[in-house]
This record gives C-alpha cells, structure tokens and sequence, in this order.
C-alpha cells in the first residue's frame, strides 16, 4: 500500500483557487492546513459552482480547511475522481443528518496523485493538536469527547455509513466550548486499500483487509480513547503502513497505565475479535457513569453538553442532556430554598451530623437499536474483558 507524496508550496495553489497557509496537523498520510478560496467555485457533485449557497461571493477569499491524503500508486485519474465524488456525496449525507457536528465539504478533488478535501473552517484544533499542546487527558474530559463521537457514529451506523478513517485528526475540540465536530467522512471505501491515512487506528479487520463494518468504528473509539488518556496511540507507527497495520492485527495490546475508570471501556473496545467488542449501548453507559462519577465529570459534564446542543442535529444526546439540566437546575433551585431556612444538612438547619447532601443526576442510556458492532444475527453481549498483559 505506497501512497503517492504530494509536494505543494504553501505559495502555490490546489486546484488553482486554494492558497495553503499554516499546517493545522500532520498524521501518517495525511496534512491539514488553513488555507483560503482564492477563486470560490465548490464542487456540489453535480458540476456546478456552489457559489452564493455556500456563503461566499464568486472571486472572493475565504478561509477554509484544505486536507491532503495521498491516493494509492498506480490509482487511475476516473477512480480518483469518483473517490473525491463519494466523499462529498457521504459528507453531505452526514451534515445534513448531523449538522453542527459534522464539518460540510465544500470541495473535493483529486490531484498530484492525492485527494484533496475541502471543509467549512472549524473553530477549533484537531484532538492530536490539543493534546500536543496538553497532554494526556484526565477520565472525564476523554468520556466527553468520546460521547461527542459516539453521538454521530450512531447517526452515521444508523444509515448504513461507517467512517473507517478516525484518529486524532479527523476529530475537532471547539475553542469556545461544544461537542466536537468529525470530519473524513466517505473516505473509508473510496479506494481498495483497507485505510489511507492514520493506520495506527485502523481496526484489526481492516488491517487484514477484511470487509469492515460498525465494530471498526468502535475500534477506532477504542484507540482514541487510549490515545488521550495515555498520550500515545496503543500501535505505535512504523516505518512503512503495511507493518503499522501488521503490527495492529498481530501484536498484543501495551496495557493502558492512566486509563483508571475507563480501564474497562478501553479495553473492551479494543477486542481484536470484533464480535466480542463492547456495543454502542454498553460504550454509552460505561462512559456516562464516568461522568457522573468522575470529580470533573458527572452534573457539571452533563449541564455543558446541555447548552452546547445545537438545532435539531444535535443526535439522540441532546434530550438526554436537556434532561439532566432540568433536573440540576431543579436540584439548584431547591438547594437554595433549603440554604435559605436554614434546613439544608450541614448548615445549622433540622439536620444532625457532618454529612453533606451531594446531588446527582443518573443519565437514562439512550443507545440505539441493535448491537452496533456490525456482527451479522445480533451477537449477545461480549464477556467483561480480561486484563491484557
């Protein structure tokens, strides 16, 4: 599996209307840049401009975010096109089914033996810049994240779409806060290759080449959780990708050391026999636990993913958390009442004893049908995971 390096100054232009200015993240096979329209004429996969539909004027600058991942050597010029036609015709299934938290594609194209993907500008670093800039992650910050993109890979597994191609670059921490938005989507499939880019998350069938489904997905899950509780990916990269994803389906897993109570969750994801992963429904409910468990986690996590939700394609989560709101903000109101008579246990009112009363608000799971591990006759829940040594 070569891929072809392209090899473009920051000065010259992609498909002569995009100018790359800074690199926002670099993973195996693949570059993202800030970068600006020079000559706005989206492709819509119908051959004409987007234009005013996508908010910017015929000739104008416009930021955006260019990403580069090299096509497989040998690839014909009509295959590549239509691998830049499937990745727009799946990013716009996804943000029109997901809008907010899948970033729309304004433009793909294939050139200098490479596809090139064009998105909205995202508000945010990608999740391996954030952590190149802070480190590892503590529990609760890496459950909020990984509910985020279990939120859409619902969506997505739901309509039959499975990403294949997460890692740490293809997922953004907004700076203001929110959930996170996914990009790459439609690139996994685009080719005959079983992963362009990031093969240290590739999941072990597709490492094999295997024909993957939704349990790659929840790999991918397993690997990014590992990734920021721990700092680095579970499969280290190697010199050439077809070791990198020998090593993924052939070496045992290094045990996690930081991963402390989502040991569990990590684990079971990481199952190298897809039918024995953890399911969508027990990922959600393991990783809300965490939250409402977690010092830094549970009623504060659960308000923000409240007031983050955005428009009716906020996913399945937004209910659960709107939910979790109201019953804080009843808890909050009714704390004060009792503060303000002097009732409320530990300030002098009608209760004896040191004891403080600590609120807590227990998140319904909300999985969706079916067992999400893409297991044909739906497999019965794995076995809790054995410790890996």
């Amino acid at each position: 599996m070569t891929m072809v390096k392209a090899h473009v100054s920051t000065h010259g232009l992609v498909a002569g209307r995009y100018r790359l200015l800074d690199v926002v993240h670099r993973e195996t096979n693949r570059v993202s840049w800030y970068a600006e329209y020079t000559e706005y004429t989206a492709y819509t996969g119908h051959g004409e401009p987007a234009g005013d539909a996508a908010g910017a004027a015929p000739g104008g600058a416009r930021t955006c975010l260019v990403t580069r991942v090299g096509l497989p050597a040998g690839m014909g010029y009509e295959e590549a096109v239509l691998a830049a036609e499937r990745v727009v015709r799946v990013s716009a299934t996804m943000a029109r089914l997901c809008p907010g938290r899948v970033a729309a594609v304004l433009d793909a194209v294939a050139e200098d033996g490479s596809l090139w993907t064009v998105t909205e500008p995202i508000d945010g670093p990608p999740l391996g810049q954030l952590m190149d800039r802070k480190g590892p992650f503590e529990a609760a910050g890496a459950a909020e994240i990984a509910l985020d993109v279990l939120d859409v890979l619902e969506v997505a597994h739901e309509e039959g779409i499975t990403h294949g191609e997460l890692s740490p670059g293809q997922i953004f921490v907004p700076t203001g806060g929110g959930p996170a938005v996914l990009t790459g989507f439609g690139i996994a499939g685009a080719t005959l290759v079983p992963r362009l880019a990031a093969p240290a998350f590739a999941s072990p069938e597709q490492a094999r080449n295997d024909r993957i489904g939704p349990a790659a997905d929840l790999w991918a899950m397993g690997a990014l959780l590992y990734t920021m509780l721990e700092g680095r990916p579970p499969y280290r990269d190697r010199d050439r990708p077809e070791t990198t994803l020998r090593g993924v389906d052939r070496l045992p897993l290094r045990t996690p050391l930081r991963a402390a109570s989502l040991g569990p969750v990590v684990l079971g994801l990481l199952r190298k026999d897809s039918r024995e992963r953890m399911t969508r429904p027990q990922v959600r409910e393991a990783l809300e636990r965490v939250l409402d468990e977690e010092p830094t986690g549970g009623a504060g996590a659960g308000v923000r993913r409240a007031f983050t939700a955005s428009g009716p394609g906020g996913g399945r989560w937004s209910g659960r958390a709107v939910g979790v709101g109201t019953t804080l903000a009843v808890v909050l109101v009714a704390t004060a009442a009792l503060a303000a008579t002097g009732q409320l246990p530990g300030l002098g009112g009608g209760s004896t004893g040191d004891a403080r009363a600590r609120p807590s608000a227990t998140l319904p799971p909300t999985g969706g049908p079916g067992n999400g591990n893409g297991a044909a006759g739906g497999a019965s829940a794995p076995p809790a995971p054995a410790p890996v040594t």
